[in-house]
């Protein structure tokens, strides 16, 4: 593996409480494809932290120190790594990026670190500075760049024309403070790593700061500390015949519908709901389907960086019965959810905008269109209303993918945007049902594209290593809740993609479907 093959590894140091914060940072990079080691689902049950975090520390090329008024005025251990931080820096050649601190929230930073320009991600340009920074880290080292999306080009844009409209230049000497914003923190901000073994020279560093670290946490919580796993590369080209790719035309699914269940039903609010029958399928995805399916999109973007490993939470693939049920033929509109908000048994949506439109909920023109802006509850509670229920993964999976092991509703093939609504094709959301191409075998629309979608399980990145093999419903209960399926502004890697968030969150890419059993 030569350097210029490499990716750029980024650590990323916070207190313990700031934790629901780095949490959403975390989960944006995961949706974006970008594998990366975060203490809470990475960290196993048993594993010395203080082994495995000093391996984090070792192989990253930059740290981002995350700072807010806890990590500031924390007394202890945050300064504690703070100053190795600091210490780690200095072995960087002059001119380096190597220390970023950036702010999450207004707070005065810290005077060890008041020599380094910061960035501040509740700024509308913020996040395109940090990625101006991680970049231009890349390009120092001769590094792999990080793959940036149309939405993060756009925010580099506004970076970049920010900074050249500011004619202060800020005072690099201690004491001088940078100009804050009032801008309001932008939820899901995430940032990128992949790791590398930077060297033996930090291991002695670590070593003797292990000690202290031992003291410390007897005297203050453990700091949440989060770093990289996997390397990803693009393989040789002319490795890329050595690689089964899917067929393009995906086989037949045998099962048959049960006479006795209707393809088709309206449920008690006349919302259409499809038969999804009963039987087995592959759930899933191995090592090798997951890099044919990276290098299949890497042929048209140059950008993208695909791994040999493939995503541990897709693993392993296994086979699941599960038992007939039925599942919304759309994904849940504005109208639909309306009539419960009407009902006063939901709560409205945390917004009535969309990303490009500031009048999208409760406006007659868009009533075909996904319900946005619920956070998890809010959608169990509608369907709950219905009669029904979020479907568990297990059903969502199957549901899109029938069992012919398929990576799209489609089947197999590049992607392009006559498809579905994703990769930013559209800006935003379109009317549920758009494309006859996003339907599953089953006559379901819009599992992969338009928004993604909430699922009845908590998220386990390992739950596929011990789960039931007959309709699994979840892991016991986590912190997160488990999301499926690709959004308007992203990427698609596919119908076997987790993702996750927290179930009070909610996003304007964010919607829901329901489904319920033949007989509720």
């Amino acid at each position: 593996m030569t350097g210029a093959q490499r990716s750029v590894n980024v650590f990323l140091c916070h207190t313990s409480v700031d934790k629901p914060k780095v949490r959403a940072l975390y989960c944006y990079l995961r949706k974006q494809g970008i594998k990366v080691w975060f203490d809470e689902v990475d960290l196993v049950v048993g594993q010395d932290w203080q082994v495995e975090i000093p391996k984090a520390l070792i192989a990253s090329n930059a740290i981002i120190i995350c700072l807010t008024k806890n990590s500031v005025d924390k007394e202890g251990y945050i300064q504690n790594e703070i100053k190795f931080a600091l210490d780690k820096a200095l072995e960087m050649p002059e001119g380096h990026i190597f220390l970023i601190p950036v702010r999450i929230e207004e707070c005065d930073v810290p005077y060890s670190l008041s020599r380094y320009q910061w960035v501040d991600l509740f700024d509308k340009a913020g996040y395109g500075r940090l990625m101006k920074a991680l970049k231009f880290r890349a390009a120092a080292l001769g590094r792999t760049a990080f793959l940036l999306q149309n939405n993060h080009l756009v925010e580099e844009r506004l970076a970049l024309e920010k900074d050249s409209q500011e004619t202060e230049v800020h005072d690099t000497k201690p004491g001088i403070d940078q100009a804050s914003h009032t801008n309001t923190w932008v939820a899901g901000m995430r940032s990128v790593g992949l790791p590398y073994v930077f060297g033996a020279v930090a291991l002695a560093v670590v070593i003797s700061a292990i000690g202290l670290w031992s003291f410390l946490r007897e005297k203050s919580p453990p700091l949440g500390l989060t770093g990289t796993s996997t390397a990803l590369v693009i393989p040789p080209t002319q490795l890329l015949s050595e690689i089964p790719l899917p067929s393009e035309t995906p086989t037949e699914i045998i099962e048959t519908v049960p006479t006795l269940l209707p393809a088709e039903i309206l449920d008690s609010k006349a919302i259409s709901m499809m038969l999804v029958p009963a039987g087995k399928f592959t759930m899933g995805r191995s090592s090798e389907q997951s890099l044919a399916m990276c290098q299949q999109i890497a042929r048209i973007n140059n950008n993208l960086i695909c791994g040999s490993e493939g995503e541990y939470d897709e693993r392993p693939v296994h086979e699941v019965y599960l038992s007939a049920f039925y599942i919304d033929k759309y994904e849940v509109t504005n109208a639909q959810y309306k009539l419960c908000v009407d009902a006063k048994v939901c709560d409205p949506p945390e917004g009535k905008g969309s990303t490009t439109r500031e009048n999208y909920y409760g406006n007659s023109e868009f009533d075909d269109y996904p319900v946005i802006s619920v956070n998890w509850t809010m959608a169990r509670n509608y369907c709950e209303w219905r009669g029904a229920k979020l479907p568990t993964e297990a059903r969502w999976e199957k549901a899109a993918r029938g069992t012919d092991e398929r990576t799209y509703p489609w089947g197999e093939g590049l992607y392009d945007c006559s498809k579905t609504n994703y990769a930013n094709c559209k800006g935003d959301t379109t009317a549920v049902g758009s494309y006859e191409t996003d339907k599953s075998p089953y006559g379901i629309y819009d599992l992969l594209g338009n928004v993604e979608e909430w699922m009845a399980d908590w998220y386990s990145d390992a739950f596929y290593q011990s789960s039931p093999l007959s309709d699994p419903q979840g892991p016991p209960a986590t912190h997160y809740r488990a999301i499926r399926g690709s959004d308007w502004s992203s990427l698609s890697f596919g119908i076997p993609s987790r993702w996750w968030d927290l179930p009070e969150y909610s996003a304007q890419y964010r919607g829901f479907r329901c489904a319920r059993d033949p007989n509720p």
